[in-house]
């Protein structure tokens, strides 16, 4: 399995509901996008679990225990469905030419 983090933001909200700073007191959570075998996917890692400190290898010794964890993106989501429709655009002409391939 083969992790390739494409994008990694950090998330920050005051506790006290004041003024939230780009602070390490006010780190919330870590949200990564990555591919793995070619599949786009994120995954949203909270502040208890990694923390902000958190090196590549850390997050993505993280992602690759807790892969199940990760959710399609709508990306991939758009990208799956595309190809569905192809299958069908080609299939439907299949049918109606009376062949196959």
């Amino acid at each position: 399995m083969n992790i390739v983090i494409t994008s990694s933001k950090l998330q920050y909200k005051a506790n006290d509901g004041g003024v939230t700073r780009r602070i390490p007191e006010h780190f919330v959570k870590r949200s990564v996008l990555f591919e793995v075998d070619g599949e786009e996917r994120r995954i949203d890692i909270d502040k208890s679990t990694l923390p902000i400190s958190a090196s590549e290898d850390e997050v993505i010794a993280y992602i690759s225990a807790n892969i199940s964890e990760s959710t399609v993106t709508q990306k991939e989501i758009e990208n799956m469905r595309n190809d569905l429709n192809q299958a069908i655009m080609e299939l439907s002409m299949m049918v109606a030419l009376g062949g196959s391939k």
